[in-house]
């Protein structure tokens, strides 16, 4: 566990989430959501493109990071893994299932020369973390 030390995350923008998540990849279909509170689903869409679906709409999308770390089959898989790039799309605000939610499309590179598309392969990770804005209440005095 965590120390309890840790002071809370704070900024100066009001209604800010931040959203963390980790995925597993599975090969040539859907990763597993391995960790994320936030995240209704996560579906592949093509070859290297994952689509990742936050629950609830967010007013708008202030930063989101990405990372591939290899899983632990191969004698190159660092090497590999390393040469991947995860880049987003703007996000979408739709509905599911008559739900609103916010709706982000990741894509995996691997940049080991050609560019290309590439999947995540079995035991791989792809950590990301969406920071939103969710208001654009403006702050009231002694905020």
């Amino acid at each position: 566990m965590a120390s309890r030390n840790y002071a809370p995350d704070r900024s100066l923008m009001r209604g800010v989430t931040r959203i963390q998540g980790v995925l597993t990849g599975t090969g040539a279909s859907a990763p597993t959501v391995t960790a994320a509170l936030g995240v209704t689903s996560v579906a592949r869409t093509a070859l290297g493109r994952y689509l990742i679906t936050f629950t609830g709409q967010y007013r708008r999308l202030l930063d989101f990071r990405a990372n591939v770390m290899p899983g632990l089959t191969g004698t190159n898989a660092g090497t590999v893994a390393l040469s991947r790039v995860a880049n987003a799309m703007r996000p979408l605000n739709t509905t599911v299932n008559g739900l609103p939610v916010t709706q982000i499309e990741v894509y995996v590179t691997n940049n080991t020369g050609a560019e290309a598309l590439t999947e995540l392969a079995v035991g791989d990770l792809l950590t990301f973390e969406a920071t939103f804005q969710n208001s654009s209440a403006r702050p009231s005095v002694g905020d």
